[in-house]
């Protein structure tokens, strides 16, 4: 089963805003002079966001991600997730690298909340079938640069880099990623910018025991 979805994701300003004034000095050779800059900066920033998802459970299938199947699961939901193409332009135009250092730390934060949404409908689709889902695998994530990126991104599993850059051109096509105008291009990186690419692994839900 398919899914093509564009969908909205809460702003979770107060807490983002929380986030980036843990950063003072950066926030500082940014050129912020107050809170309240910074928080309609983060506004600003989710007024751009465009989400989307593909998404595809694979049971039995065999992906020939590369010449060992080294990836092959038996029960496995594909995602690729994305927020848009209106950040690049954006980030381009900032007057300064402190600056977009801070937008890219808010643009992370959003792409974490994108990724927590898939998986909380993959859970709930697992749960109907009697399911559940294990930790997602990163097989993309954009680069962070001097960015601080959320521990859900730093800390995830993720697929080594010479296996992903294989499987890359493989699971795109199976998720039809076009249709959220996601592609890859010929160094590896992903268009638009912001996108993450995982697995979530299913398995029977253990039954608990009568009593």
């Amino acid at each position: 089963m398919r899914k093509i979805k564009r969908f909205k994701i809460t702003s979770r300003s107060r807490e983002i805003l929380n986030r980036l004034m843990r950063e003072l000095p950066l926030l500082r050779r940014a050129g912020f002079q107050s809170q309240p800059e910074v928080s309609a900066f983060i506004t600003e920033i989710f007024k751009l966001i465009d989400p989307g998802v593909v998404y595809e459970f694979n049971q039995d299938a065999h992906w020939e991600l590369d010449d060992k199947s080294i990836i092959h699961k038996e029960m496995f939901s594909a995602c690729a997730v994305t927020l848009g193409n209106q950040l690049t332009p954006y980030l381009e135009q900032l007057p300064n690298d402190d600056k977009r250092t801070a937008a890219i730390t808010v643009i992370l934060e959003f792409l974490k909340t994108a990724t927590n949404f898939v998986c909380d409908l993959i859970k709930e689709q697992a749960a109907k079938e009697e399911c559940e889902t294990l930790d997602l695998q990163f097989v993309y994530l954009p680069p962070f640069g001097a960015a601080g990126a959320p521990k859900m991104l730093r800390e995830a599993q993720r697929l080594d880099k010479a296996l992903a850059d294989k499987a890359l051109p493989v699971i795109l096509p199976h998720l039809k990623a076009e249709k959220i105008d996601v592609s890859l291009t010929q160094d590896g990186s992903l268009l638009p910018p912001y996108t993450a690419v995982f697995f979530i692994p299913w398995q029977k839900a253990k039954r608990k025991g009568k009593r």
